[in-house]
């Protein structure tokens, strides 16, 4: 169990992300714009977001295993659409069928840690699991970005489809469902699950937080490659490589989480997030060089799990009966997030130019830190923090 559900994670990074420095060479081989290549981000994050207020009761009434299970090897499946397509319009199937496999993936691997760990340690133990995550997000953007340019962007699907393939056949060797449901779940009782959560003020602020994180932070991704190659700076392989850097930062942060929180709370940990998180924007807003731009993108990286990681432990707090579904509204939250994040990105360009969006996208990054901290502290400090309905 301890190994199997960062590899969970680790699977859905790596199917999630690996298309996020491939977009010019989408644009290349199937003879369409930037603008329309950014679907193929698209067409994966929104299925993603929409998926999950259906998966996350699922989980809670069917048994978190049994639905990870078939999500595994639907991933699968879409993975090796993706690789073998020879249409973006197939390719657009396979993404939106991914999405709405991957989204049962990390949030209920989220959830089945919640369960099992006081919440004194919760906040430390939900980041050792987002390791896993991180590392697919490594993999993932070095990955692509290389094989883009020694081999073909497929390649790395091929690679990805192997990782979710051992990873299906693991997870339904060795995880055994413990959860019997004696009846088919009735829309009254996602209701019930949903209620206990939307009822909070405090889920609202970390729902609409992660949307905001989404669209800033990971909404910019599939541009690097074309900023970096209208600037005679690189293409695939450099954005990969930035990516990369972001997420070792974020690595980074996994392993120093438990010192930092002896030292800060965790609402101190949100507002000197918010500034670490915008760096790598603004570094390539103002053109910086390549290894200082790496810098710069696992700044934002350490920062961005500084507020994420921090949020995901408020979450993890909103109940105890419905955890699932809580981070399943997490998960659509910040993957509509992402789904519109390379729309607006790519509309801001056309009409203030690409330094002056990632300014936009920066700014949004560096607020949201210390304006989800105020909220959340009030939210605590008048009780329950619930809305009346």
């Amino acid at each position: 169990m301890n190994f199997l559900l960062p590899f969970c994670a680790f699977t859905s990074a790596v199917a999630t992300r690996a298309m996020d420095p491939l977009v010019s060479s989408l644009a290349t081989e199937f003879g369409i714009s930037i603008a329309a290549a950014a679907l193929a981000v698209t067409m994966f994050a929104l299925p993603y977001s929409i998926g999950q207020p259906v998966l996350g009761p699922a989980g809670d009434h069917y048994g978190k295993i049994r639905i990870l299970k078939i999500c595994l090897w639907v991933q699968t499946a879409s993975l090796i659409l993706v690789a073998v397509a020879p249409t973006f319009e197939l390719l657009l199937v396979g993404r939106f069928i991914g999405g709405i496999a991957g989204g049962g993936l990390m949030p209920i691997a989220l959830a089945i840690v919640a369960d099992k760990v006081a919440p004194s340690q919760r906040q430390a133990a939900i980041a050792r699991n987002v390791t896993g995550s991180l590392s697919g997000l490594i993999l993932a953007a070095s990955g692509a970005g290389l094989m883009a340019v020694w081999l073909n962007w497929r390649a790395i699907f091929g690679v990805a489809t192997a990782i979710s393939l051992i990873a299906a056949i693991l997870v339904t060797l060795q995880l055994k469902e413990t959860v019997v449901a004696t009846r088919h779940i009735r829309l009254s009782d996602a209701f019930d699950s949903y209620r206990q959560i939307i009822t909070k003020r405090r889920a609202w602020i970390c729902f609409i937080a992660v949307m905001f994180e989404g669209i800033a932070l990971f909404g910019m991704f599939p541009f690097i490659a074309p900023v970096l190659q209208s600037r005679g700076m690189g293409g695939p392989a450099e954005a990969g490589f930035m990516i990369t850097a972001c997420g070792i930062g974020s690595l980074i942060f996994t392993f120093l989480v438990r010192r930092l929180l002896r030292v800060m709370s965790r609402y101190g940990l949100m507002i000197a997030g918010g500034t670490l998180a915008m760096m790598g924007l603004l570094a390539l807003a103002f053109a910086a060089p390549l290894p200082w731009l790496a810098f710069f993108f696992a700044l934002s990286g350490f920062g961005y799990m500084m507020v994420h990681n921090s949020i995901h432990a408020e979450v993890s707090e909103l109940t105890d009966t419905a955890r699932t579904s809580a981070f399943a509204l997490h998960s659509c939250f910040f993957f509509t997030g992402q789904a519109l994040g390379p729309l607006l990105f790519g509309a801001g360009m056309g009409m203030i130019g690409a330094s002056g969006i990632l300014i936009v996208y920066g700014a949004i990054l560096l607020m949201i830190g210390p304006i989800i901290s105020v909220l959340l502290r009030r939210a605590r400090a008048t009780g329950s923090g619930a809305l009346a309905f």
